[in-house]
């Protein structure tokens, strides 16, 4: 196994769940490269669609959630992230035919959890809506959960009262045992744009450095917000571990995304992607915030599945 560097302990006090939902397609639609990525869109509009007999205060709460009451964590966070994380398959675009199924896992993270429920009703609403600018209808037929080993069963399927569930719950600490140890050579591998600013501004070719402030700002944030739990005492020592990294590759560069047009404008939207050839010791320390950001992604719009990575090593 290698060695591996203690966790804190109070990530045993973080629940999670991980659903992972099953649409199968109404219809012939075309989907763009990276088309996935814009679901905070349908969603929000297929939340305005949802009946006013339907309770949606919980659904607010977890992909809009409020400032907390909590002055310290007001200090950490002051606008909370969604307290679910979606990832889709970012190799998903092309023509996508009827019958076909797209599976779509979504983590729930602390608070979040509560909003499972809601959550398939929204995906219910959005049956009718589509994927994607009104295309790509669907019908969500199943839904599988997976539990504290990482096996995955049969959660939900068509029929099935959604009073009945109660999803498998479990912890950070639980899912990090897991995890393998991290060698001294990774290949950390960005696989949808990683959106970030730096003093106001896109960066367009960055750096591990430039990078880990990403991830222990999104693991520590997420923590915070939906768990109220204080995970980082020191920020200083891992940005000095971080620091002893060193990218022996080429820095990850700017790729376009989409063009966001208005009536006066257009503007290119994009993020960064590539892969860093990281190397140093320091990353045996790391290994656990590595892990959480590549289950929490990182960057602007990452509950949406922006700034999803993976790590590669032997």
């Amino acid at each position: 196994m290698g060695y591996r560097a203690p966790f804190p302990v109070v990530l045993q006090q973080v629940e999670y769940a991980k659903l992972y939902f099953h649409l199968e397609i109404d219809t012939y639609f075309d989907l763009p490269l990276l088309g996935l990525l814009q679901l905070r869109r349908e969603l929000m509009q297929a939340m305005k669609s949802l009946s006013v007999d339907d309770d949606i205060s919980q659904l607010k709460q977890l992909l809009q959630p409020d400032l907390s009451s909590d002055p310290v964590v007001l200090r950490q966070v002051q606008k909370p992230a969604p307290a679910l994380v979606i990832s889709p398959d970012i190799s998903c675009h092309g023509l996508i035919e009827p019958k076909q199924q797209l599976v779509l896992p979504v983590l729930f993270i602390g608070s979040g959890v509560r909003g499972i429920v809601p959550f398939i009703s929204l995906l219910q609403q959005l049956e009718k809506q589509g994927l994607y600018h009104g295309s790509g209808t669907f019908k969500l037929v199943n839904i599988d959960v997976e539990d504290g080993s990482g096996s995955t069963s049969l959660f939900w399927s068509v029929g099935t009262p959604l009073s009945d569930l109660t999803p498998p719950v479990n912890n950070l600490a639980w899912w990090l045992e897991r995890q393998s140890p991290l060698s001294d050579h990774v290949d950390f591998e960005v696989m949808s744009p990683i959106r970030a600013l730096h003093r106001g501004k896109p960066l367009f070719e960055t750096h591990f450095s430039d990078i880990f402030p990403l991830i222990l700002r999104r693991v520590s944030a997420l923590v915070s917000a939906h768990a109220g739990i204080d995970l980082i005492d020191d920020p200083g020592y891992f940005f000095d571990l971080a620091s002893q990294v060193k990218s022996i590759e080429k820095p990850l560069n700017w790729k376009d995304w989409r063009v966001l047009k208005s009536q006066r404008s257009t503007q290119k939207l994009g993020g960064l992607m590539g892969t860093l050839d990281l190397e140093g010791m320091a990353l045996e320390e790391l290994w656990w915030l590595l892990h959480l950001g590549r289950l929490f992604n990182i960057g602007k719009g990452a509950a949406y599945g922006a700034g999803q990575y993976r790590m590669n090593y032997s």
